[in-house]
């Protein structure tokens, strides 16, 4: 087993935590909102988690069985959960601005901490903090995933081309 097939199975691990742990922390935010619609960062980022688990039903598998591996369905899936995990990251990022959340009024005025007038905002402020860091992880790992399957798809075309090459040469 060659070091890029291991480095490839524990990224996969790792993405699976990762995702598991965004969908508790989005779903964490979504059920404690008490009243008013949940904050369409929150739901993007729970779809995102929840599309790159479906993703992973196959991913997994085939980080361990080769037999179950294609390279640009690799590509294609680690390239949209890498597109959609990145967005979330931006967009929760964005609306929580990088403010502590011990700030009284940025817990009042921001719609994911107040939570519709929830009494556990610290709270619901640090779970979107760590939401939002454990989007950016997920980005990074699908990101080097999707790196390692275009290098799998070119190293794969250039020995095709030069058994194609090594043929006609013998004809």
């Amino acid at each position: 087993m060659s070091l890029l097939t291991v480095s490839h199975q524990v990224l996969r691990l790792i993405q699976l935590v990762f995702t598991t742990i965004i969908l508790a922390l989005a779903g964490a935010l979504i059920e404690q909102q008490h009243s008013g619609g949940t904050p369409t960062r929150v739901n993007y980022s729970i779809y995102a988690a929840a599309f790159a688990t479906l993703c992973l039903f196959y991913l997994f598998p085939s980080a361990f069985a080769p037999t179950l591996r294609h390279p640009l369905i690799q590509v294609i899936l680690d390239l949209l959960i890498s597109i959609f995990m990145l967005c979330a990251g931006l967009a929760m990022a964005a609306e929580m601005g990088g403010n502590s959340c011990s700030d009284r009024d940025f817990l009042l005025r921001n719609g994911i901490t107040n939570g519709g007038g929830s009494s556990h905002m610290k709270r619901r402020c640090m779970e979107a903090n760590a939401l939002t860091a454990f989007e950016w992880f997920a980005f990074i790992t699908f990101f080097i995933t999707l790196l390692l399957g275009l290098d799998e798809l070119r190293r794969d075309r250039d020995s095709r081309h030069l058994t194609r090459g090594r043929a006609r040469a013998t004809v």
